[in-house]
């Protein structure tokens, strides 16, 4: 049994996408991509300890721990191999999949990502999940979204500003705290090589949490990847909703089984 909520949607008889959120989000983040990748693919969407309606299980995760999360549902649904696709911690965790079960991942597409933390974000990290702990989650929500977008679309698009600030805030503090210490804590240099299967990586040009220069030195070490850079800030997908989809979309089809 597994106690994550989620929702499985499109073609039965397609290759499954399973596709994993930034962490503060949930699964209604896909939205401007979910017509399209329904279209094409089985697409399963869930969410993290303490996001959406699952449970959080305590203040404190890992890499690890969110990864046998994904393949305890993966597993509870039948599933043997899917593509992974991932922005921010859903990213993350998406080059730990590939590394750990390559047999099952057939193709990856991770964004707006750091490849591993540098001792100044990890000591931002602390510094924000220690806010969470004292002041609540409410605290970090306006800082959060104002990176999670450039100003500009901000202005333009404010229904999409509101519904991610209200995404954010709607957590559980202790899933947010678990899964920011799991970011905090990421590092994937000491099994990056042993991910063989095709990546697409995508960043923000403008996206300050995920500077574009360390995922194009990524791209460098991957044995079979590509880098695609879209004019967004974070949450590219919704800043970029047709490009995001087109590149992904494509991409998946190509390599995924």
């Amino acid at each position: 049994m597994t106690s994550t909520s989620f929702v499985l949607e499109g073609r039965i008889d397609a290759p499954v996408l399973v596709v994993a959120n930034s962490l503060g989000a949930n699964h209604l983040m896909w939205e401007p991509q979910m017509a399209m990748w329904k279209k094409h693919f089985l697409v399963l969407r869930y969410n993290y300890r303490g996001h959406g309606d699952t449970p959080a299980n305590g203040d404190v995760a890992s890499t690890q721990d969110l990864a046998q999360d994904a393949i305890a549902l993966i597993d509870h649904l039948g599933i043997s191999s899917f593509s992974w696709l991932g922005l921010s911690l859903g990213g993350m965790l998406g080059l730990y999949m590939a590394a750990h079960y390559p047999n099952r991942v057939n193709s990856l597409v991770s964004a707006c990502f750091r490849p591993h933390q540098t001792d100044e974000t990890r000591a931002q990290w602390a510094t924000r999940i220690q806010t969470v702990r004292e002041k609540g989650l409410g605290s970090i929500v306006d800082g959060t979204v104002d990176r999670w977008l450039t100003e500009g679309f901000r202005k333009s698009h404010p229904q999409v500003d509101q519904a991610l600030r209200e995404m954010v805030g709607a957590n559980h503090a202790d899933g947010y705290m678990a899964c920011g210490k799991a970011v905090m804590d990421y590092d994937s240099r000491p099994y990056i090589h042993q991910v063989v299967c095709p990546v697409l990586l995508i960043s923000g040009a403008h996206d300050m949490g995920a500077p574009t220069a360390e995922v194009a030195n990524l791209n460098q070490v991957l044995v079979n990847s590509r880098h695609e850079v879209l004019p967004a800030a974070h949450i590219a997908n919704q800043e970029c909703p047709e490009k995001f989809q087109e590149l992904s979309t494509e991409f998946v089809l190509q390599h995924g089984k």
